[in-house]
């Protein structure tokens, strides 16, 4: 990470240097969230009001937790995530099976449970719309591993109970009848015999599949409404009732979401898709969409120092990492999120996802990005370029090897060092991380576009039992490079200035300072680390 020593940095230009960085604790918070690094704090003392304002960011990953910390509203009181989408699908519920309710409101759901409605939901067609599905398709692993655990434990608890409770009928037989001769003792017992074998045997083939909830969709004669079955989530046979449940929509209508249980603490939203016969249950697939999100846009009013990079842009959340797959991405999902970014008028998508590819530039959804997203819909797409350096030729699908998208590489401050990662020695100057990728691409081009820091602590989803989490990549440096742009778009569309993402990219590689003193380093570091204080005065200058 640090073994680069050689590389330098303009030393007229304060990016997080030794020199400056001093080990309090407003220092260490800022290393913590780096916007020092690329003139973000600068851009936003001197135009406070372009924090990110009327400017819409989609988000390409694992999914947002709208509940996360920072993630709810933005500078100027709005809501923060304005839609959350699940494009791969991972979350769909067939509730095509309709039922009646019978005279004292009880229906039948999907996996055979009698479910009793609230009297107080709106359903004029009287037709309720069921379906079912295991909760832990919804969760990650870990999380999945956390609960089974955590289930297991009471489970055995429980067990070890009725076990013991065996145990004690068996004896009090074995003293009541010293000699059992007749067949009937006998059969009483062997009975009493097998409750205990079959109860120790039991403990050894435990295998938990998980709890089923139970969903059910209707129309209230305005909006379709959700409400989730999670009793056998609960250890209170009283909690989680499907008439307890508060009923959601479509969540970019009323901006709610449910937390399935108490002991999961996993938040969800709701959607519904031709005309309920689909529900679509999303929920994030790893903590990496959130602590991005978080990068890009986070608001704290009581910690600003842990602010994103933009924390007056607002989100959306398109969640391409399918559950199913281990939160990979598949084609069909990357289209559904272009589709979305466009249909939701985004000005930016970032896009933390990658992989290796044999021939850049190529493909349907390279394509897409090309004709329809970036040239015909002007949006500005920024991409991580890969974690798999210090090698040539190392940089991924799709930011380091599609020519309208920007590839960001990951860049560390000395203060970052010292701060983030308590490097006792950090470098005297700002260098790349070395796994970040390198060009060239297999045609030529450079590869890496930019830079900016790889690492932060940022938000994560609130099944995490945690607020905030360190995570490190080119995954980290692609959010604050689009937090950065979206300051840049603020400004413009605040001073009526048209926003192109040729003048953008032009102005953004054009201002950035270099990372290093050899003509090699541009194939890892781009045109250098990002200057977002630097970039309104030039965009002002190419538009006029």
């Amino acid at each position: 990470m640090v073994t680069r020593l050689s590389s330098s940095v303009n030393s007229t230009v304060d990016n997080g240097g030794l020199g400056k960085f001093k080990p309090n604790e407003s220092t260490f918070l800022a290393s913590l969230m780096p916007k020092k690094e690329i003139g973000a704090d600068r851009f936003l003392e001197a135009h406070p009001q372009y924090d990110g304002r009327g400017v819409v960011i989609a988000i390409f990953d694992s999914g947002v937790d709208p509940a996360a910390a920072g993630l709810q509203v933005t500078t100027d009181g709005k809501p923060k995530v304005l839609d959350v989408i699940d494009c791969t699908g991972s979350g769909d519920i067939d509730t095509s099976n309709v039922v009646k309710a019978d005279a004292d409101g009880c229906i039948n759901g999907a996996s055979g449970a009698p479910l009793v409605v609230n009297s107080s939901w709106k359903n004029p067609s009287g037709e309720w719309h069921v379906g079912y599905k295991l909760v832990y398709e919804f969760f990650t692993d870990t999380l999945t591993s956390r609960l089974k655990k955590e289930r297991k434990k009471k489970w055995d608890e429980k067990h070890q109970e009725a076990i013991a409770e065996a145990i004690k009928h068996l004896d009090e037989f074995d003293k009541k009848h010293v000699k059992v001769e007749e067949a009937s003792l006998k059969r009483a017992r062997e009975d009493l015999q097998n409750r205990v074998d079959f109860l120790r045997k039991q403990a050894d083939s435990y295998d938990d599949k998980g709890p089923i909830i139970d969903a059910v969709v209707w129309h209230d004669g305005e909006l379709w409404r959700v409400a989730l079955d999670t009793q056998s989530l609960e250890d209170d046979p009283e909690r989680g009732k499907l008439a307890d449940f508060v009923p959601l929509t479509n969540y970019r209508i009323e901006r709610k979401f449910g937390v399935f249980s108490s002991l999961d603490a996993c938040s969800f939203v709701a959607n519904v898709y031709d005309e309920g016969n689909v529900l679509s249950i999303v929920t994030d697939c790893s903590p990496h969409g959130t602590h991005v999100a978080g990068i890009a846009t986070a608001y704290h009013p009581k910690e600003p120092l842990l602010n994103g990079v933009a924390p007056g842009a607002q989100l959306i959340s398109c969640k391409i990492g399918d559950s199913r797959l281990g939160s990979m991405e598949t084609g069909t999902g990357l289209i559904r999120a272009l589709i979305a970014a466009v249909e939701h008028k985004c000005d930016l998508i970032n896009m933390s996802y990658g992989e290796p590819t044999l021939l850049p530039d190529y493909g349907r959804f390279v394509d897409l990005v090309d004709e329809e997203v970036v040239n015909k819909h002007r949006l500005i797409f920024v991409s991580s370029a890969g974690n798999s350096g210090p090698a040539l030729s190392t940089v991924g699908a799709p930011g380091g090897t599609s020519s309208s998208i920007i590839g960001v590489g990951a860049y560390v401050s000395p203060a970052m060092a010292a701060g983030a990662h308590c490097v006792v020695e950090p470098p005297p100057a700002g260098l790349e991380y070395t796994w970040s990728s390198r060009g060239p691409t297999v045609d030529g081009d450079l590869g890496v576009c930019i830079s900016a820091p790889g690492g932060a602590v940022a938000p994560v989803p609130t099944w995490t039992l945690q607020r905030r989490m360190l995570m490190n990549g080119t995954s980290m440096a692609s959010p604050s490079a689009c937090g950065g742009v979206a300051l840049l778009i603020s400004a413009m569309k605040a001073e009526g200035i048209p926003v192109s993402p040729y003048t953008v990219r032009e102005a953004l590689e054009n201002t950035c300072i270099p990372v290093g003193d050899l003509p090699e380093d541009k194939l890892t570091t781009g045109q250098g680390l990002m200057q977002v204080d630097k970039l309104d005065l030039l965009v002002l200058a190419f538009a006029f």
